[in-house]
């Protein structure tokens, strides 16, 4: 008999392969993880049997670092898996879309092994007329199950940056709207594949006096704009002779202000704004808050809940994949 008090959470996105093994009651413990750089975008796209033979490969390497024997237990998965260029491609669900997963697109198939079947569990993502998240509306199910920050669910702002930045809007336990940042990725463009990339250093190491431009790239942006300002960053080693990895974080402000300053037009005081994301970047994003005037409202969440959202998210998702009366017939 299948221990139910276990569950495998897959978060597979376009860069990045995540694989969990939970176990609990009401809140999880991570027995043991494997993480690696397969995401999608690594195997050919839509080529079901290439992520299947990977999946049972992280699997065996999951059992292993756990030290337990191999065990048929139900396998989540959410991300870009789902997409076109992933395993089981699925339609979005649509807006409104309440926090408790309740008009999530399920679809599930059965890996067999030796030792048992696994039943797969793919989740959706989530549509508007413009835009989609494809696996962010699973991470924030799990972020806001937390009960230090379950009083968000009211009403905030939920920003969860990343290459693609998302900026999520809730009421009342619901995504009402979304809109996606480019940011993340036009940083690496510019500062890789532009004229810029020879006035910048890619892993700057400047200390607070990088921080400082850093706190002017954001102020200049919110004050002249992106287009306006970006050949300022080459001008500032021309002409003033900045340090290149001073630069970068003078870069960084532009780009990551810019976001900044769109989210503070839309939502103004007192609208609360929950910023995720990994510790390093979330904190760029509160100091680009703070250098635009925002000081109250910003409200960092845990790394040790951002760095599992996924996860989390999966296992707030259970009881209603468990009640599901299309599941057996799947």
């Amino acid at each position: 008999m299948i221990d139910n008090s276990f569950l495998i959470s897959c978060d597979w996105g376009t860069s990045a392969f995540r694989l969990r093994l939970l176990q609990g009651k009401d809140s999880p413990t991570i027995v043991a993880e494997r993480c690696s750089p397969r995401g999608i975008l690594t195997f050919p796209a839509g080529d079901a049997d290439e992520f299947q033979d990977y999946l049972i490969l992280e699997l065996d390497r999951l059992f292993r670092a756990a030290k337990l024997s191999r065990e048929p237990f139900p396998v989540y998965l959410s991300g870009m898996i789902t997409s076109t260029l992933g395993w089981k491609e699925l339609p979005y669900a649509d807006l409104p879309y309440p926090l408790e997963g309740t008009r999530a697109v399920l679809a599930y198939t059965l890996l067999q092994r030796v030792y048992g079947t696994h039943e797969l569990v793919f989740i959706s993502g989530v549509r508007s007329k413009e835009d989609v998240l494809r696996g962010e509306e699973t991470e924030l199910i799990g972020i806001l199950r937390e009960p230090t920050l379950r009083k968000w669910v009211s009403s905030c702002v939920a920003v969860l940056p990343g290459t693609h930045s998302k900026v999520i809007e809730i009421l009342d336990k619901t995504i009402l709207n979304f809109r996606t940042y480019l940011t993340g990725e036009l940083f690496d463009v510019l500062l890789q594949n532009s004229i810029l990339k020879h006035s910048v250093q890619p892993e700057p190491n400047a200390g607070e006096a990088g921080l400082e431009f850093f706190d002017t790239g954001a102020r200049r942006a919110a004050s002249e704009g992106l287009l306006d300002s970006l050949f300022t960053v080459r001008t500032n080693v021309v002409l003033k002779g900045l340090p290149r990895d001073v630069n970068t974080l003078y870069l960084s402000g532009l780009v990551i202000g810019t976001e900044v300053h769109s989210i503070l037009k839309r939502f103004p005081a007192p609208t609360p704004i929950l910023l995720g994301g990994k510790a390093s970047l979330q904190s760029l994003y509160a100091r680009a808050f703070r250098a635009l005037g925002e000081t109250s409202r910003v409200h960092a969440v845990p790394e040790e809940v951002t760095s599992i959202a996924a996860a989390l998210g999966h296992w707030g998702l259970r009881p209603l994949v468990e009640q599901d009366p299309f599941r057996s017939a799947s």
